[in-house]
């Protein structure tokens, strides 16, 4: 039988999505995968884990001009929480000159990764990605690389995960229901008043959550952080100018920071680090 499947099966009818810690974090993957199911993919296969450096291999390393977006940044993400795999199948007919799905899903579907220009009708779109590496999925760009990735994700070729003892797609059932968003910009300046002072950090600079990272946000939470810098002085200021020039590491910055939460001192980290790119790219 499993031969005959084997034959019979169309790897560019499949598709890898992998919610990210920030999505699982906020209760997002039972939403991502009714909306993939909108859209024509059914759930195939389902796993739980915690990406290890050698599973964050099957990833694209996300890169920008200037080294703004880089692995180590990915690094500290993965280890914070687990993230769900998703084995998407797309459902349907599709002529042969149609892109397959792995590069539907990634292309049209995913987003782009600077969250002010993922468009409404995408996944990080939809679903309010909030920065470069708080951006919820990550999808398979192409049918070559499903079996390596699949074999990565849930220790096992594709074929096997299509068999009577594949990955559980009932198992996204387990996840809870009730959303816990985070709230972008409350968490950033939190975070730095925590550690520079209400005086320092003011309430009034900074933009609305309900704003998002939109672009106009952006840009006035990089002022905002600029004038923090500018009244704090001092290392300190140094330091926070060294945030957003992308010379300051996560572990200098967590230095600085009094104890908070792990999520909401790396949600401020990698948002500050990513203001400047953000706000320079229309």
């Amino acid at each position: 039988m499993l031969a005959q499947e084997s034959s019979l099966l169309e790897p560019g009818r499949f598709a890898l999505l992998i919610v990210k810690p920030d999505g699982v974090a906020q209760h997002l993957t039972r939403l991502i995968s009714l909306w993939t199911g909108d859209r024509g993919y059914k759930l195939r296969g389902f796993r739980e884990l915690v990406l290890s450096p050698e599973h964050q291999l099957i990833l694209d390393a996300d890169t920008h001009s200037g080294g703004r977006i880089d692995r180590q940044l990915s690094e500290v993400f993965y280890g914070l929480g687990p993230a769900h795999a998703l084995l998407l199948e797309r459902e349907g007919s599709r002529s042969s000159g149609e892109s397959s799905a792995a590069a539907e899903l990634a292309g049209q579907f995913t987003g782009d990764a600077l969250p002010h220009r993922a468009r409404p009708g995408t996944l990080r779109g939809d679903f309010g990605a909030l920065n470069p590496v708080f951006n919820l999925v990550h999808a398979t760009k192409d049918t070559d690389s499903l079996d390596r990735d699949a074999r990565a994700l849930f220790d096992r070729p594709l074929i096997e995960l299509l068999g009577p003892s594949g990955a559980r797609p009932d198992g996204i059932a387990q996840t809870p229901h009730l959303l816990r968003p985070f709230k972008l910009w409350t968490t950033v300046a939190d975070v730095l008043a925590a550690w520079l002072g209400p005086e320092v950090v003011r309430p009034i600079d900074w933009p609305a959550d309900s704003h998002g990272p939109s672009h106009p946000a952006v840009g006035a939470a990089l002022m905002a952080c600029t004038r923090a810098a500018q009244r704090a002085g001092g290392e300190d200021g140094e330091v926070l100018t060294g945030v957003l020039g992308g010379t300051t590491s996560y572990v200098q910055f967590a230095r600085q920071v009094p104890a908070v939460d792990s999520w909401h001192g790396y949600l401020a980290y990698t948002t500050l680090r990513h203001l400047t790119l953000c706000a320079d790219t229309p």
